[in-house]
């Protein structure tokens, strides 16, 4: 059996249960195992002329960048088979242009980023030729059409019913008079959600604006599942702001949705300040409930080392209006790396599941499962809360 031209041990399958169970542990206790001598002995006795460099490698834990070029091809061949098997994302096959880079990687987590990068490359690869495939055989099926129509005097039409009196109802301008009907409405009678754009001097630099942008069109992804979704009103904006200059790229590229609104003016301005309420994950006040009455602010806030900061918090303690937090640790328990913090379109799905008369549970499932840990069905207490009310109560032993 060769591997990308490579020939490798003759007991290979031993090495593989060895490096799978290795490569686990950590990059640093690599090759920590393979002192055994049962293993070694059982391992070498068959490949011990060919590939001694090897085994001296793994027994006694020598640097990568100790072994030659071809040596480091022959590693890095079996740690990307190895990981492929442990369920890890590997490409098939690593282009030469990469070898370089691979090679002078010392370590894993280095090698690993380039590896997920590569497979994620092949599959966008893959994925656009069955793409193309697609499009091909739906040309030639017109082509085909084309010839009938043509051959019985009939104007050329892709259009599958045509002898129909009704017009095919799919397509980008029925969804957008869907939802453009269903938002105008709303606009009419004052329903609205506002978004603060007055971060911007926060987001310098571009990739944090096209962020921002991303999530503000993300709004319109599900409106079709809401019978009343709320308007959306940017306030803050400036007219000539690198935010205004993102949407005007992307409208000179027809690829920009525009069923929002804009203005300079402040959310104070537009809105009585009794009916505002800013979210902000540092306030102090959970939220309890879906206030129809209220206007709800969502702070343009992407760039998660400016989201340490409570600047939300201090804007709206700053202009004297009400502010409060999602129950997010009542009913989801996060995972020890995971970001707590939602992007702009999970607040306001989250806020129109509300709207529509959903649960906090069933809201909260707008926030991915790769951020949860497990998800309560009933708000739980907090530890504070658990330790003031539960031996009076009995809630200790319900709390997580």
């Amino acid at each position: 059996m060769v591997i990308n031209g490579i020939v490798p041990f003759t007991s290979f399958e031993e090495l593989r249960i060895v490096l799978s169970k290795l490569y686990y542990v950590s990059d640093s206790s690599f090759c920590s195992n393979l002192t055994s001598a049962k293993l070694v002995q059982d391992t070498t006795s068959a490949s011990k002329d060919n590939n001694e460099w090897l085994w001296d490698y793994l027994r006694h834990r020598q640097k990568f960048q100790s072994l030659n070029d071809e040596q480091k091809r022959q590693v890095i061949t079996l740690e990307m088979q190895t990981l492929r098997e442990g369920g890890e994302r590997i490409p098939d096959h690593i282009p030469e242009e990469y070898w370089p880079e691979l090679i002078s990687s010392p370590l894993l987590n280095n090698r690993r980023s380039l590896y997920n990068y590569l497979f994620i490359r092949e599959v966008t690869k893959r994925k656009r030729a069955a793409e193309r495939a697609t499009v091909q055989e739906r040309r030639s099926q017109a082509t085909v059409r084309h010839a009938e129509l043509a051959a019985a005097g009939l104007p050329l039409t892709n259009y599958p019913g045509y002898k129909s009196m009704f017009r095919q109802l799919a397509g980008g301008h029925t969804e957008r008079s869907i939802r453009d009907s269903k938002l105008i409405v709303q606009a009419r009678l004052g329903e609205q959600v506002l978004i603060d754009c007055g971060f911007e001097v926060e987001h310098a630099r571009a990739k944090y604006i096209t962020k921002l942008v991303d999530q503000i069109e993300f709004f319109f992804a599900n409106i079709h599942e809401y019978h009343s979704p709320s308007f959306i009103t940017l306030c803050n904006f400036a007219i000539d702001g690198q935010i205004q200059h993102e949407f005007a790229r992307r409208h000179a590229q027809r690829r920009s949705v525009a069923c929002f609104e804009t203005t300079e003016a402040s959310y104070s301005d537009l809105v009585d300040r009794q009916k505002l309420i800013y979210l902000s994950p540092h306030s102090p006040y959970e939220m309890s409930e879906y206030d129809h009455d209220a206007v709800y602010i969502i702070g343009a806030v992407v760039d998660t080392s400016v989201g340490g900061r409570p600047l939300t918090l201090a804007k709206a303690k700053r202009d004297n209006i009400k502010h409060q937090r999602l129950p997010l640790e009542r009913y989801l328990k996060f995972g020890g790396n995971a970001s707590r913090t939602l992007s702009l379109d999970k607040i306001y799905n989250i806020l129109m599941a509300l709207k529509h008369g959903k649960s906090w549970a069933e809201a909260f499932e707008a926030i991915p499962d790769r951020q949860v840990v497990e998800r309560f069905t009933r708000p739980r207490l907090g530890r504070k809360e658990s330790d003031r009310w539960g031996k009076w109560t009995g809630i200790r032993t319900e709390t997580v």
